[in-house]
């Protein structure tokens, strides 16, 4: 353990970047550069945690991460490196590394980040992901573990088991989340999406359950609050339903078995009566609205134009 330790802080600053990390730049002089066959290998075995807490360091992640995994695993956890810190606007860019040594956070962004961590073998990395996916960090966080890459379990949530929630406010947690949908079931993973740039929620996230009937009693926590706003929740009804634009979730459940119905008639209209289906309904023989049979129009009335009497024109 001595020994993997040492290697471990031997290592700790050979990191660089894996599953789509494209910040910092490395050092031409100081770090080799990996060739691709040797950045592909190096991906399958990088591990993703996300729902870091922002004051962890490395030296705290690998201590929880060695606890995790007991004797199971006793190989190096290195290199470590952070990323998705929520800095402040004035640190993004080159001076991100300065702000996130200074610990300058954004107020009304995330209060996680996420990190990459290297084992030594893929064998390793679907362990150390099973024993330390659901390690609670603290009161407000949860880890996530994952893969990268072709590694990766959790990148599209079976939505099966999945309900999308919307209306968030940017400064949205996955504790907050947790809080409320957990009194449904076991909560698997949840994924709240953020600006790239930024790091605020941009107001939707997926929750994943551990079991498909908790999906269920979790419907009925639409309109509920979170920090002063209305969520709303449905299911997750498209396969690919893990991004902004994959579930159908701006509207009620109801409103949306409403837009099928609706799509299904026009569609089955459409099929009938062909590109102009109002125009193709009518029934043989009916006639215009305001003409009479025989083609006489019928006469409007107006205040001018009263039709004549016709007392006084009787035979004597």
């Amino acid at each position: 353990a001595a020994e993997a330790g040492k290697k471990e802080e031997e290592g700790e600053d050979d990191g660089a970047e894996a599953g789509g990390a494209e910040d910092g730049k490395k050092d031409k002089k100081e770090k080799k550069r990996l060739t691709p066959e040797e950045e592909k290998e190096r991906q399958a075995r990088t591990l993703f945690i996300g729902n870091v807490p922002l004051d962890w360091d490395k030296k705290r992640l690998r201590v929880a991460l060695r606890e995790a995994v007991g004797e199971k695993y006793t190989g190096t956890f290195a290199p470590i490196w952070y990323r998705s810190e929520p800095l402040k606007e004035k640190w993004v860019g080159n001076l991100r590394k300065a702000g996130s040594i200074l610990k300058e956070y954004a107020d009304d962004a995330a209060d996680a980040k996420i990190a990459y961590v290297v084992v030594e073998s893929t064998e390793a990395l679907q362990l150390v992901r099973r024993l330390s996916h659901g390690l609670v960090a603290d009161k407000r966080h949860t880890l996530r573990a994952d893969g990268v890459g072709s590694s990766a379990k959790l990148q599209q949530f079976d939505r099966k088991r999945s309900i999308f929630v919307g209306n968030l406010p940017s400064d949205t947690g996955e504790a907050d989340l947790r809080a409320i949908f957990e009194q449904e079931g076991e909560v698997d993973a949840v994924r709240v999406v953020r600006d790239k740039e930024t790091k605020r929620c941009k107001g939707i996230a997926f929750v994943l359950f551990k079991e498909r009937y908790s999906v269920k009693g979790a419907i009925k926590y639409w309109g509920t609050e979170i920090k002063g706003r209305e969520i709303r929740v449905s299911r997750v009804t498209e396969r690919n339903g893990n991004d902004e634009s994959g579930a159908k979730g701006e509207l009620h459940p109801a409103e949306m078995r409403l837009e099928r119905t609706l799509r299904r008639r026009k569609k089955s209209a459409k099929a009938k009566y062909g590109e102009n289906p109002n125009a193709s309904r009518k029934k043989p023989g009916a006639r215009d609205k305001g003409k009479k049979p025989g083609g006489r129009e019928k006469r409007k009335k107006t205040g001018g134009d009263k039709p004549k009497s016709r007392k006084g024109k009787r035979s004597k």
